[in-house]
């Protein structure tokens, strides 16, 4: 539609949206105008009014969604969501559907006067919800309506709460000077914890401003929601009495994987009072203290059963996602030369080095589950047999079919047969050579899988392996036809489409692996601590694989000599010696060498022959074979692990407000971690506020801005306290979670 040029004429005390439209809100009426001249008006508060008058002023291009969300304060979803209504439905398609009764049905005239009275007191909703005798959503839709206002809040921009809280160089003063040890001003809890007299110090917040790192605290409703406390408690109990109890050992573990402190040792270089500020202390624990509590723990035993209870507890939440998992071996190379391991070979670096092998299941999304450590020299076919699908069925119950997808290393029609008749699926490639299917069985194939948009060529048949058993292939054909990937499946359900868009997503795992060796220090050292390996298992006879390697450098050595030799021969000239006789005692000592070191490499051989392949542990000549402290690595990996999936979950928060969350998610929610906040208590209101610092660009911060009213909705205490966390940022206004302006 042509629009004739306008002359920008600016409206009084009217706010801009752009240079041609402008609206001005006098507390009853809300008038548009364009260029200077009235074109719509609604009442105050009339949502659909505002929505009609949204989709005209759009449809007349006379402004662009962008700027009516940022002048409205509305999410730009919430626009584009309105707009797409209006096209396909009309004005009426504005207007929302209304269900069930059409006014209050519990939260009635003296119930609603009774909940207001209840928030005016600073309760929280669930203790306003119990009282009254509702559920705690009534009072949350009644918030959202306007029908209930939250109690009344402390203007935290105010002079008199700047005043009040510490800035950062008083508390580094004050920490230096702490009679203790740097940031030790609890004196009383601490002596009391040194006579063995204090079974935890209780967290205790003060307002302070411009925190380091306190923005790891949005994690922290994540980390409790998925077990980190719940499950860790039930699994460990408690501590030793000491000023750092249970509740505080296993969140410092959390914010030091959050944050990237990689080992114990780092938090020497670390401000202790800064990071005490997130656990409610006055300073956070040091490195010898941390390896103490570590030590403690793993001597419990129990970081299999706290990895099994993290686990047992997603499962039970997210039933459909252990539907289909994803198994494989993830190899840690040990550098060291102080002990002597079991070697692997680690397919990053195409070397056999002493390693060991952690075995990790992750869910159909390659959200990990738990992972198993394998013992020495066992490889995953023993080890999914043994241990991992055992679990697997403690895990998802008797009954349920489970697929589960690896690599060629799982290859063996033998166990695809054995899993089939225990209740399971597999998936993986097929391994070894193939026959190409023509061209012509392949048909282009495309759908959605997990919300992504995929399309393959593809054939299917039924295919018998050597061991008479039958199984589904399915081939995508690659390149123009040439190449054909092969995947073999006992899943008769699930469509061709999904077989290969799952097998192929088996590197999201591997992407995972990456990322958690970059990120999260998967490889670095839990413990110095070693254990010996169990003296009945067997392993590769140590000296047969030493005369190996002799015999392999005295072969290299003798076909050296042969090709010289051979060399030798086909510069003789005959004019010379022109018999062999005479060619063999020019280069007769050359000849004796060869013979002397063939004979030397076949008695070399028998000796090996005359070996058994394998020998005990226990009877292994030479220094004694150890493990790397299994316990306390599986315990500092499950922590980890926890934290990868907070992150996740943070990311998954960020949804439509951030346009980049698949590119850039996992990348603004680290920013998001390591950034500065105000930690500011309010006992009277029952709210402990964390105040994000300004992030690097609007749209950062647009996104951390939606992700704190999303946190918000979950009112989270903090542990141990009656504080909810309510988190706030100081650079646009607090937008809720259903895109109005709070």
């Amino acid at each position: 539609m042509a629009i004739q040029t306008r002359l920008p004429l600016p409206v009084p005390d009217a706010i801009e949206v752009n240079t041609t439209v402008s609206f001005l809100d006098d507390g009853h009426t809300v008038s548009y105008f364009a260029a200077g001249v009235p074109l719509f008006t609604h009442s105050h508060g009339d949502v659909v009014g505002q929505r009609v008058v949204l989709t005209q002023i759009l449809a007349l291009k006379l402004a662009k969604p962008t700027e009516l969300s940022v002048a409205l304060g509305l999410g730009r979803t919430t626009v584009w969501r309105q707009q797409r209504r209006f096209e396909g439905r009309g004005v009426a398609g504005l207007a929302d559907d209304k269900h069930g009764p059409k006014g209050p049905n519990k939260l009635k005239d003296e119930l609603l006067s009774k909940a207001q009275g209840l928030l005016d007191e600073g309760k929280s909703n669930y203790e306003v919800a119990r009282l009254i005798g509702v559920s705690e959503g009534a009072i949350r839709h009644a918030k959202r309506k306007g029908a209930l206002r939250g109690a009344p809040e402390v203007a935290w921009g105010s002079n008199q709460v700047q005043a009040e809280a510490s800035q950062p160089q008083q508390r580094t003063v004050e920490d230096a000077a702490a009679p203790l040890g740097v940031g030790t001003t609890r004196v009383g809890e601490r002596v009391l914890a040194a006579t063995g007299q204090l079974q935890q110090a209780e967290p205790r917040f003060e307002a302070a401003s411009a925190v380091s790192h306190a923005g790891a605290m949005v994690a922290l409703p994540a980390l409790l929601g998925l077990g980190l406390l719940d499950v860790g408690e039930k699994i460990y109990g408690s501590l030793r009495n000491g000023f750092y109890g249970l509740r505080s050992t296993l969140m410092c573990l959390a914010f030091m994987a959050l944050l990237r402190i990689r080992t114990p040792e780092r938090m020497q270089f670390e401000a202790p009072g800064e990071l005490g500020v997130l656990l409610g202390l006055d300073r956070a624990p040091e490195a010898k203290t941390i390896r103490r509590k570590l030590a403690e723990l793993a001597q419990r035993k129990q970081a299999y059963g706290f990895s099994a209870g993290l686990a047992q507890r997603w499962v039970r939440e997210a039933r459909s996602a252990a539907g289909l998992l994803y198994v494989d071996g993830h190899v840690r190379a040990y550098h060291g030369e102080k002990h002597r391991l079991n070697k692997t070979h680690v397919a990053r670096r195409r070397l056999c080095m002493a390693a060991a092998t952690d075995y990790w299941i992750n869910d159909k999304h390659a959200e990990p589950l738990f992972f198993i450590t394998g013992e020495a020299t066992e490889r995953l076919i023993a080890t999914l047999k043994a241990r991992i699908l055992p679990e697997v069925r403690r895990l998802v119950g008797e009954r349920r079919r489970v697929t589960v997808v690896f690599d060629r290393e799982g290859w063996s029609p033998k166990l695809f047969a054995e899993l089939y008749e225990a209740g399971f699926d597999v998936m993986t490639y097929r391994r070894g050579r193939y026959r190409k299917w023509p061209s012509s069985h392949f048909c282009e194939i495309q759908g959605q899988v997990d919300g992504q948009q995929v399309c393959y060529e593809l054939a299917e048949k039924t295919v018998q392996m050597t061991n008479g058993f039958k199984m589904r292939e399915v081939r995508r054909l690659r390149a123009k036809g040439s190449r054909q990937t092969a995947v073999l499946t006992t899943c008769r359900t699930m469509p061709m489409l999904e077989v290969a868009a799952r097998m192929f997503g088996r590197w999201r795992q591997e992407n995972f692996f990456r990322y958690m060796r970059e990120h999260f220090a998967l490889d670095a050292l839990a413990s110095r601590r070693v254990q010996p390996l169990d003296a009945d298992r067997s392993i590769p006879n140590p000296k047969r694989k030493e005369l190996e390697k002799r015999l392999a450098a005295m072969r290299v050595q003798l076909r050296k000599l042969q090709t010289e030799y051979g060399a030798r021969a086909l510069q003789n000239e005959e004019s010379r010696r022109p018999t062999v006789r005479g060619f063999k005692i020019a280069n007769g000592r050359l000849g004796a060498e060869i013979r002397a070191l063939g004979e030397r490499c076949r008695r070399l051989r028998e000796r090996i022959s005359a070996l058994p392949k394998r020998v005990l542990v226990g009877k292994a000549k030479g220094q004694r074979i150890v493990s790397l402290d299994p316990e306390t690595k599986h315990l500092a990996d499950t922590v980890k692990m926890l934290a990868y999936r907070a992150e996740t979950a943070l990311v998954g928060l960020l949804g439509p407000a951030y346009a980049r969350t698949q590119e850039e998610g996992r990348a603004l929610v680290r920013e998001i971690l390591s950034a500065p906040a105000d930690i500011l208590p309010d006992e009277k209101a029952g709210v402990l506020r964390i105040r994000l610092h300004g992030l690097a660009n609007p749209r950062s911060n647009e996104a951390g801005n939606y992700l704190c009213a999303q946190l918000n909705e979950l009112e989270i205490n903090y542990p141990s306290t009656a504080l909810r966390m309510r988190f706030e940022t100081v650079f646009v206004p607090s937008i809720s979670a259903t895109g109005q302006e709070s």
